[in-house]
């Protein structure tokens, strides 16, 4: 009795549990029904499904996206066209963040090196 392939590309396309797969596969050559079959293959995958599916390992190297440019561009355009008197607070808060950075990493590097040059950790042991 062969199994449905729909059944066994959802199985493999969800199932993060190759033995789960395995022994739905196992039970269903020992004369189970199609209808048990597509029963165990749905709950398999409402139980899978938060997880995912399973990705196969990448061989080659990911291509770059500029994407992040793009949305800059995007968001630059949307805020000028639909709120351009909001420049001021987004440069007043970038500004201000930017100086909450320096202001954090002065501190923590003043207190890494203390007076007589050891390093410690930052936070109690």
């Amino acid at each position: 009795m062969r199994e449905p392939s729909v059944a066994v590309a959802l199985l493999q396309l969800f199932g993060h549990d190759e033995a789960l797969v395995g022994d739905i596969l196992e039970e269903y050559e020992r004369r189970r029904s199609r209808a048990w079959l597509w029963r165990q293959v749905g709950v398999a995958l409402i139980f899978n499904l938060p997880y995912g599916m399973v990705r196969p390992e990448r061989h080659a190297p990911k291509m770059q996206m500029p994407i992040g440019g793009m949305g800059f561009v995007v968001f630059v355009g949307l805020i000028t066209i639909v709120a351009p008197g909001a420049w001021w607070l987004i440069a007043t808060g970038a500004a201000a963040g930017l100086m909450l950075a320096v202001v954090l990493v002065a501190v923590t590097r003043r207190r890494m090196l203390r007076d007589d040059g050891v390093v410690r950790p930052i936070l109690p042991r």
